[in-house]
């Protein structure tokens, strides 16, 4: 068994960096231009300081011409640095002793993949939801989240932070983080510190994403999951078990849940919300309108008052071994709108060490309120990349629902992923123990596609004879077999489309066939794969690529770090098929189809008759920053893999090994 530690406590926030994204390739040192051709000399300090001392350790940022290898980045370490973090456009954070910093930099000077240095300067390391809140006050009391670049102890960080007046809440050594409350005063005084990589707004007010009839089952119609139920797949999601994390706990004896749902933690409130989420999940049907999707999961539920997205996620797993989880909830506020938060960089790391994690989050409700902009107000958390993001439909699933929050993120990646119907669904109620409910929301149409990955999964058990669904897999099987919805291919209100649980089904069928279409493989910095295939006749033509991308660097305007680039080309003519791209300027805009997408960790190419022909897909590491290679996971409607069952089984296999998450 391999152990994988999880950095659980990671914060992040987009803030643009003007100096990362400037043309120019040097920065600025003290408000001084400095180049490492200019470097004559570097004097240095024999002293050894304590952790502890302010003045021993120092951050810089150094810019290069190209990604850093492994091979670089241990020689790094070598040199005794504390910690180098990728920043975004090839910069990176690296911090360590001073004097160690300084004879770093003098060998540096003559390395020409080395453009620049400077300083790390204090106003990059603040979020841009805690900017606002500056300008708002400076004096009120606010509970903060901060990224470290190094560990300590809670008596470390108490003496390295003793010259301000504050309290530590909370505390992780192995996630390099911790929760604060200080007066807003002292932010500046915190963010001068070496040893602070990031601080954002910690929020503690969270609400479920419901308001306002339509039963369960037009639901499970719509999305085809109730023809998997019946012969031919027999699915009920048995042997799987759900998170749900809600505003307080399912009634465990209702008449459609019993038997089947275990609460988790300190949960005293039987909550409607959390019970009508749960039964569309996994009601199990005695009202045959209001069963559920996967009517013989394991429900286990949590309060967000106890534990909410990241940490609810790590505590499943680790407790329960809980690999698919339900989030229909957000915050309150109308804050962090698309940006890249704490919470949603922290999701990110959490899948990357454990790619098996598939967590369903709620887009929000806030498309019928005035006071948001048209587009690209989802909300923090549901920015993540490395997650599902579901968005409602209408009553009738033909068209987005008027309430569901729409995207982009802000760096302009697609949000919501997918959607399924949303408004007026019956589903269980905490009244009594045979009482049930309507309700409208993206709550209801999240737990509706949790219930299709659990159905999901389980097939994929069945067929791979024990191996789990890695989450990029899922993610390109419930993309590509999805049904369009809203504009032409994928846009910033239907993502990808509703999903279409029959076909996602059937594509995970191929497995067990001479013809998969589904591969797993991975590709290095810089190198490609390439599937040659040929058709014999005019066909509709679409494939989908992504990847489980590592969590992006708090201060960076790109939450992408590893960019894969896949593109296709006609053997014959030369000719290009690029992915889709979308353009966060114009966000009601049609995606467009004429260069490579350098903004998602998730691609799609779609042709429409596409001719007769011999055919190559490309995929190419165009920048892997972090890991020697990058997994990924591509599926097709077409047979274009060359490779067969017992293959993709191997392949499986090779990679599906235990994975454990420690918790403090």
């Amino acid at each position: 068994m391999q152990k994988i530690t999880l950095y659980k406590k990671i914060t992040l926030s987009l803030v643009c960096l003007s100096f990362l994204s400037s043309p120019a390739l040097a920065l600025e040192l003290n408000g001084v231009e400095v180049k490492f051709n200019d470097i004559k000399s570097v004097k240095s300090t024999k002293k050894t300081r304590s952790l502890i001392d302010t003045k021993s350790y120092k951050t810089v940022i150094i810019k290069t011409t190209s990604v850093l290898n492994q091979k670089e980045i241990d020689n790094f370490y070598k040199n005794k640095i504390e910690a180098i973090v990728y920043a975004g456009d090839l910069s990176y954070y690296i911090y360590a002793k001073s004097y160690q910093i300084d004879l770093l930099l003098q060998k540096l000077s003559s390395n020409p993949k080395i453009l620049s240095y400077s300083d790390m300067k204090s106003e990059y390391k603040i979020s841009k939801s805690l900017q606002k809140k500056l300008l708002e006050s400076n004096s009120d009391l606010i509970d903060i989240d901060i990224l470290l670049f190094s560990e300590f102890s809670k008596d470390e960080l108490s003496e390295y932070l003793k010259d301000i007046d504050l309290d530590i809440i909370k505390e992780d050594s192995a996630l390099k983080s911790a929760t604060l409350r200080l007066s807003l005063d002292q932010i500046d005084t915190l963010a001068s510190k070496d040893a602070i990589q990031y601080i954002d707004l910690h929020i503690k007010d969270l609400t479920i994403n419901a308001n306002k009839k339509v039963r369960n089952f037009k639901t499970a119609k719509d999305i085809q999951v109730s023809t998997l139920w019946g012969n031919g797949y027999n699915l009920s999601g048995k042997g799987v078990s759900v998170g749900v994390v809600d505003g307080g706990r399912v009634l465990t004896t209702h008449q459609e849940l019993s038997g089947r749902v275990h609460v988790e933690g300190n949960n005293p409130t039987v909550n409607r919300h959390s019970t009508h989420v749960a039964g569309t999940i996994g009601a199990k049907g005695i009202d045959s309108s209001a069963r559920g999707m996967a009517n013989e999961v394991e429900i286990y539920s949590y309060s967000f008052s106890d534990v909410a997205f990241s940490s609810s996620i790590t505590k499943m797993y680790n407790q329960r071994s809980i690999l698919l989880s339900n989030h229909s909830y957000g915050y309150s506020d109308q804050i962090k709108l698309g940006e890249y938060d704490d919470e949603a960089r922290k999701q990110d790391q959490l899948v990357r060490v454990n790619p098996y994690i598939n967590i369903f989050q709620a887009a929000g409700n806030d498309g019928d309120d005035i006071n948001y902009p048209d587009f690209g107000f989802i909300k923090g958390p549901a920015n993540s990349k490395n997650i599902f993001t579901i968005g409602a439909l209408n009553s009738s699933s033909s068209d987005v629902a008027t309430l569901s929050s729409k995207g982009p993120a802000l760096d302009g990646r697609i949000k919501p992923d997918l959607v399924v119907r949303g408004e007026f669904v019956k589903s269980t109620d905490a009244l009594n123990n045979n009482s049930y409910v309507w309700m409208s929301g993206t709550s209801m149409a999240t737990p509706a596609a949790t219930g299709v990955a659990a159905l999901l999964m389980q097939e994929y058990k069945e067929i791979t004879k024990g191996d789990n669904i890695r989450h990029d897999t899922l993610k390109s099987i419930l993309i590509n077999t999805a049904i369009d919805v809203a504009n032409p291919g994928p846009d910033y209100k239907a993502g990808f489309g509703m999903i279409n649980a029959k076909a996602a089904a059937d594509l995970i069928k191929s497995l067990s066939t001479s013809t998969p279409l589904i591969v797993e493989s991975d590709v290095a910095n810089e190198g490609i794969k390439v599937y040659s295939f040929k058709t014999d006749s005019t066909k509709d033509f679409k494939t989908t690529i992504s990847w489980v991308d590592p969590a992006a660097n708090p201060s960076s305007s790109k939450a992408l770090v590893n960019d894969i680039d896949m593109w296709l080309q006609d053997n014959k003519s030369g000719k290009i098929y690029y992915p889709y791209s979308l353009n966060k300027d114009n966000p009601n805009a049609i995606a467009v189809t004429n260069h490579l997408n350098k903004v998602d960790n998730i691609e799609q190419i779609e042709i429409k008759n596409l001719p007769a022909g011999e055919y190559s897909l490309f995929v190419k590491g165009a920048q892997i920053v972090e890991g020697n290679s990058q997994e990924y996971a591509i599926v097709s409607n077409t047979n274009i893999f060359n490779a067969n069952a017992d293959f993709i089984k191997k392949q499986s296999l090779i990679r599906n090994f235990a994975r454990v998450i420690y918790l403090n």
